[in-house]
């Protein structure tokens, strides 16, 4: 725990609750409620990295009187790139490690355990597509609350839930800033003299006013990425309802289809010249579909051993698993969709356990 009866720590404490309330003011209660939500979520996961989703939506439940499935979780962490367990737990083992490095320097004072924090801070996490994970600030400044909650005035780690990426990140990066105010103040002068406060209350308001143009930025960048996500989403309900068992699941049957044609052309199968431009529509059909970077997720009808993690966001039928490692032999009933980069799931595969080889 961190001494916040050190009046260095205090000030950093204030600075720090004074950066919060200035984000805090400029948000509006429709542009908070998701982050809100995802961000419970990703502090469950700070607290225990070994969580599961059905365990993390029971807690949620508990906790927030939520009312949240496991389905709901899985979609939370897909959105966010957080759905793989081991790129999950390297991002919060990083969080960990820079948030307890932030706070080593904040007791000590000193510039060689400030410049290891940074080394940390700065250090990339990669996603599966080898892009820098954009949330990677987010969960720090999250795991900053979780792990030092003595660091929180009474409101801050609240007002915080609030915070999209943009906001988290600059809020880190200013919380790194007072960091450095601290850690990098110069020695005495021959006369005495100290750094006074009001010399460091300027230097505050220029890294402020440095780092102004930095966040217009990213509020741009980040607005433009919700307008072009409300676009992805309205495309994933589209073909979400069109693979729905209302109607049909039209893309299981487009894919189930198309296979057969090419075999029926393959096998030089002879059929009337009537029927032929129903495989004109077909191809077209998977044509747009394939346009559309819809893809399946699984080859209808294989064969193949999952585990339980794999299982998690399928709908499977079979006895259930007696541990997380246990292995079981399931046919692909229908293969699932993606869109675009496999995260985001518009259909969840459906599998059954092969049992005696059927």
């Amino acid at each position: 725990m961190i001494n916040i009866t050190d009046p260095v720590v205090k000030r950093f404490i204030e600075n720090l609750h004074k950066s919060v309330e200035r984000k805090n003011k400029n948000l509006s209660a429709s542009s908070y409620d998701d982050y809100v939500l995802e961000n419970r979520v990703i502090k469950l996961f700070c607290e225990e990295k070994t969580l599961d989703p059905r365990r993390c939506a029971d807690e949620m439940n508990d906790r927030y009187h939520t009312n949240l499935g496991n389905d709901g979780i899985i979609r939370i962490l897909k959105a966010n790139r957080l759905s793989y367990q081991a790129k999950r737990a390297e991002l919060i083992n990083w969080a960990e490690d820079t948030i307890e490095a932030f706070a080593k320097a904040l007791e000590s004072h000193k510039q060689k355990d400030y410049d290891d924090y940074m080394t940390l801070r700065n250090k990339v996490v990669q996603t599966r597509d080898d892009e820098r994970y954009k949330i990677q600030e987010r969960i720090a400044c999250l795991m900053l609350y979780v792990r030092h909650p003595e660091l929180d005035n009474g409101t801050d780690a609240d007002s915080v839930e609030k915070f999209g990426n943009v906001y988290m990140k600059h809020l880190l990066y200013e919380a790194s800033d007072f960091l450095k105010n601290i850690c990098l103040k110069p020695k005495n002068n021959s006369k005495g003299d100290k750094k006074d406060s009001q010399q460091e209350k300027i230097e505050l308001l220029e890294n402020m006013l440095n780092r102004s143009d930095m966040l217009l930025k990213d509020l741009q960048d980040e607005f433009d990425a919700r307008i072009k996500e409300s676009h992805q989403n309205d495309l994933v309900e589209f073909f979400s309802r069109l693979n729905s068992e209302k109607y049909g699941c039209i893309l299981d049957t487009v894919l189930s289809a198309r296979i057969g044609v090419r075999q029926l052309r393959k096998e030089k199968v002879q059929l009337p010249p009537e029927i032929g431009g129903l495989f004109i529509l077909i191809d077209r059909l998977a044509q747009f579909i394939r346009d559309s970077e819809i893809n399946p997720i699984l080859k209808p009808g294989s064969v193949q051993n999952m585990r339980f993690d794999e299982i998690e966001t399928c709908d499977y039928e079979g006895s259930p698993f007696l541990n997380t490692t246990e292995v079981k032999r399931v046919k692909v009933l229908s293969p699932g969709w993606v869109y675009k980069d496999k995260d985001v799931q518009i259909a969840r595969p459906r599998l059954k356990e092969v049992v005696n080889g059927q």
